[in-house]
């Protein structure tokens, strides 16, 4: 999946949240909650796997 869609779904899945808690049922907005973790980790994981490989050592 790439980043883009990654923040993407994170932006969707947050306004889901903010939405569920006004005017939807609570399974919806745990849907939503979890779409949000799941986005999040895997945004922080390619940050800092990115962040690994550009910092590593040169070879020799």
């Amino acid at each position: 999946m790439p980043l883009w869609l990654a923040a993407a779904l994170l932006v969707l899945s947050l306004s889901g949240i903010f939405l569920s808690r006004r005017y939807l049922r609570k399974p919806l907005q745990s849907v939503c909650v979890l779409l949000a973790a799941a986005c999040a980790a895997y945004i922080g994981l390619t940050l800092l796997f990115v962040d690994a490989v550009q910092n590593q050592p040169p070879a020799s």
